[in-house]
């Protein structure tokens, strides 16, 4: 078994397993992981269908040195939604900066 074929098979289980056990308890959870678990979920569905697009081409016209279809179709299922996670984090901790922010001025 090829480390992509993991990455991919890790991307198609793996991260949907792990948002589950993650989103447990969601509200009770500070703005920055409600965010990280937000932008890893979008990432993962807006990547998904893309990726199996990619990763079912037919083996006729893969190519040798065809280093984009592996990074759509093995590794984007794995590595959008760390990304997508990274930036919901950003953005929920700058929303929470922002709340606290507004109410010092008040």
């Amino acid at each position: 078994m090829s480390l992509d074929l993991v990455a991919m098979l890790a991307g198609v289980f793996g991260i949907p397993i792990a948002l589950l056990l993650l989103g447990h308890r969601l509200r009770r959870r500070t703005t920055a992981w409600r965010g990280a678990f937000w932008g890893a979920l979008v990432a993962h569905v807006v990547i998904a269908p893309v990726a199996m697009v990619a990763a079912m081409r037919p083996a006729a016209e893969w190519a040798p040195t065809d280093a984009v279809r592996g990074a759509i179709g093995f590794w984007s299922l794995l590595l959008g939604p760390a990304l997508g996670a990274i930036v919901g984090a950003l953005i929920g901790r700058r929303r929470t900066a922002d709340c606290v922010s507004a109410q010092i001025r008040r």
